[in-house]
């Protein structure tokens, strides 16, 4: 309740405002009166005060004090019987009431302080129960829509109708849900885009607050004020948007579009629930795909309402969630299945509603903790990995931009059928273990054959480093800048196939250098450099010494 509606009651009528007119629209919840002067103590916010200023009227300054503290406090007012104790209100106080917008009230000797608190109590209390009924009345009204089937639009529309305004009802995806009537003509139609808009600018720094924002466009909507209400989920945050509200909105309006919103909260749940049931069995059909436990003629059967197609060929892309965002804000990571599988089902959410915008087609599921993606492109194998690429990174921009959630992915650019989707997984998950394994974050890796290099990699290093010194013997771990040389002379004459004139050429050096170098080489090894095999081995060796010398440098 406002203190102007307060002040309108039969026992203030003779009362008038003497100072702090601007904050007549203060919110009032109860009333105190005040008799001695310890009272200050135990004030509370949007507390009337009324008080005979018995114990201040020889001492102005305790009364300055006391404004100052109402006013820090968000107190609603003080009234003052005058004329009493205390003749006129200080000048000091009328003069500071004004500056921080404190209703005083000067009170008539019509009433005693006890009657004044009595009748304001008592019709704050039938104001608060009429609100309470008011309240109970609108929840129970919509509630009976939810148990009798109606769906969220027609909450909406009876809204709508109580209220006689526009409204919109968009997810934690800002998407639009439900949309009333109004929204059909052009103007709002131009409206709806730049709430939507507005609502991706403010995503990563939204509040649990109401807010609202002035129209400047369309003209014919200029100076109209657009609330939006956050309906709270579980980690989600969808919103009822009403259009054309008063500034401030009134009480029984607020209480309309509070219940209605906790109605939807439980509508949204419920929709929730089923959709990850759904999410569930499909990421179990796609399981068991890429395990090959489908038979094929079951493949298209089930996998048609998923958007497979028969003779498609489908890129795999996979998708990870980066480490870096367990040390954000949102708290992406947590300690319960429950809040894992909630959290899994929203990226999914916005993966693939990103995805829907971006290229048509696409089918996104997961298999355990990795996001999976199946696109089709009807390129050449070159032609497509652009498009993935290209696809894959402006939807990484949009899942930070719009989300702030940081994602990695491993791309499969060849393409598979529907009974060898397992490989092209399999590469994709591989590409993906590469990128995290080169520290990148976040990265797009594209699987590619390994080459010889990283094949070595994949062999134990005590493996590698035997066979490196049974290879090249007493060379294998030399700092003497002769042995060293041996070393470059044998690595260059193998490149060089073994050409003594190639090989001294690109040493600078002469050609019976280059054959007495050789020589030795081979009285230290005990083998021919020109032995196919040896020369083979002679070359893994080396290529050892790279992988060795770089993890171990001297």
């Amino acid at each position: 309740m406002k203190m102007s509606e307060l002040l309108n009651i039969p026992i203030f009528s003779h009362a008038k405002v003497a100072a702090g007119f601007n904050g007549i629209e203060r919110t009032v919840q109860t009333v105190n009166m005040m008799d001695a002067p310890d009272i200050i103590d135990f004030l509370k916010p949007h507390e009337l005060l009324v008080t005979t200023a018995y114990f201040i009227h020889d001492n102005p300054e305790e009364l300055v004090k006391l404004v100052k503290y109402m006013a820090n406090h968000n107190c609603s007012g003080l009234g003052i019987k005058t004329r009493r104790y205390l003749k006129d209100i200080p000048a000091e106080v009328i003069t500071l009431a004004n500056q921080v917008n404190l209703p005083i009230i000067e009170l008539s000797n019509h009433h005693t302080l006890g009657e004044i608190v009595n009748e304001s109590l008592s019709y704050i209390l039938k104001r608060q129960a009429k609100e309470l009924q008011f309240a109970i009345h609108t929840h129970r009204e919509f509630t009976k829509l939810v148990h009798r089937g109606e769906q969220l639009s027609k909450l909406i529309d009876r809204l709508s109708n109580i209220l006689d305004k526009p409204i919109l009802l968009t997810n934690h995806m800002n998407q639009t849900i439900v949309e009333t009537h109004h929204f059909r003509g052009n103007n709002m139609k131009i409206l709806r885009k730049q709430i939507i808009q507005h609502l991706e600018d403010i995503y990563i720094n939204s509040t649990d607050q109401s807010f609202c924002f002035s129209i400047f466009t369309p003209e014919s909507l200029k100076g109209q004020l657009v609330y939006f209400f956050p309906i709270e989920t579980y980690l989600k945050k969808s919103y009822l948007v009403i259009i054309g509200l008063d500034f401030p909105i009134d009480t029984y309006t607020l209480l309309s579009v509070e219940q209605v919103t906790n109605v939807i909260s439980f509508e949204l749940l419920k929709q929730h629930a089923l959709s990850e049931k759904n999410l569930h069995i499909k990421n179990n059909f796609f399981k068991n795909l890429l395990d090959g436990d489908i038979p094929e003629q079951e493949i298209l059967k089930h996998g048609e309402q998923y958007g497979l197609k028969k003779d498609q060929h489908y890129h795999i892309v996979t998708c990870k969630v980066d480490d870096s965002n367990k040390n954000s804000s949102s708290s992406l990571f947590f300690s319960n299945t429950f809040q894992s599988d909630s959290f899994h089902y929203t990226i999914y959410e916005h993966l693939q509603s990103k995805l829907a915008r971006i290229k048509e087609g696409c089918i996104v599921f997961i298999n355990k903790d990795i996001f999976v993606i199946l696109l089709a492109f009807d390129r050449t194998e070159k032609q497509a990995e652009q498009q993935i690429f290209q696809v894959i990174q402006l939807l990484q921009q949009k899942m930070v931009q719009q989300a702030d959630i940081q994602v990695s992915f491993g791309i499969c650019s060849t393409r598979d059928n529907l009974q060898s989707l397992h490989k092209g997984y399999l590469h994709a998950i591989d590409a993906l273990e590469t990128g995290f394994k080169k520290g990148k974050s976040p990265f797009i890796q594209i699987y590619h054959t390994k080459e010889i290099t990283e094949l070595l990699q994949m062999i134990p290093k005590e493996n590698l480093t035997e066979f490196y010194v049974n290879t090249l013997k007493s060379l294998a771990f030399t700092t003497s800048k002769d042995s060293l040389s041996l070393i470059q002379t044998i690595s260059i004459f193998l490149d060089n196939h073994c050409q003594i004139a190639d090989t001294a050429k690109q040493l600078f050096v002469h050609r019976n250098t280059v054959i007495y170098r050789i020589e030795k080489c081979e009285d230290i090894l005990g083998i021919s450099l020109k032995q196919p095999e040896e020369s083979l081995k002679l070359k893994i060796a080396l290529l050892i010494r790279e992988f060795l010398t770089e993890k171990n440098p001297p």
